[in-house]
């Protein structure tokens, strides 16, 4: 049974690093102040400061808006490569903003399964076990099972829920993250259009579809 409850620790770890790795995905690599930054690159561009605006986007990278606008301000990009890159660049956000997503979900239904098979594990375990010697003392046996049933089922707990609860806020941040991307992107296609506006216009923000990270993304 210890062993049983070692490769439920390991798992716990082992879900405590992937939250770890999705927090600092998009919590911190893929982060940016995207009202002021759309404000900036728009009046930019509308300004016909294109080499500045690139210059923006360049040392906003790799932040995850940046690489969404980044085919559209690239100087050494073609016209003709431009809306395919970007696309493939949204696609790239959107995978990235899933990735794990689903893991987490499934880690969560895999820890609260483990902490009770543990606890059925330790509890058959005081019924038809080998016992030895320890039967010699009143409840001992019944002790020692019923405690390894509470250590499995406190693990048990402790992996689902952190790993539910991961689950929760990180998917609200990724979909967060999908959407500014979008929004800047929508922004930065209105201000390359002919029918630019002016600086005194403002920058408008347009409205974005809801976009679920857990949904598998086509490549």
């Amino acid at each position: 049974m210890i062993v049983f409850h070692v490769f439920q620790g390991l798992f716990l770890v082992a879900v405590l690093g992937l939250v770890i790795e999705r927090v600092r995905a998009l919590a911190y690599r893929s982060a940016l102040d995207a009202g002021p930054f759309r404000r900036a690159l728009v009046q930019l561009l509308r300004a016909g400061e294109h080499e500045r605006a690139a210059s923006l986007v360049r040392d906003a990278r790799p932040a995850w808006i940046a690489e969404c606008v980044w085919p559209l301000v690239d100087p050494e990009r073609s016209e003709q490569d431009r809306i395919i890159d970007l696309e493939d660049a949204l696609m790239d956000v959107q995978g990235l903003a899933a990735r794990g997503m689903r893991a987490l979900r499934i880690s969560a239904s895999i820890g609260s399964a483990l902490g009770f098979l543990g606890a059925a594990i330790s509890i058959g375990w005081i019924f038809v076990g080998d016992h030895g010697l320890m039967r010699l003392q009143a409840g001992l046996v019944e002790n020692i099972g019923l405690g390894r049933a509470v250590i499995a089922i406190a693990l048990g707990i402790s992996t689902s829920s952190l790993a539910l609860g991961s689950w929760t806020v990180l998917k609200k941040i990724a979909k967060e993250r999908i959407a500014e991307s979008r929004r800047v992107v929508a922004s930065v296609e209105e201000a390359l259009s002919p029918k630019d506006l002016s600086p005194k216009d403002g920058v408008k923000d347009p409205v974005e579809p809801s976009v679920d990270p857990d949904e598998p993304t086509a490549h």
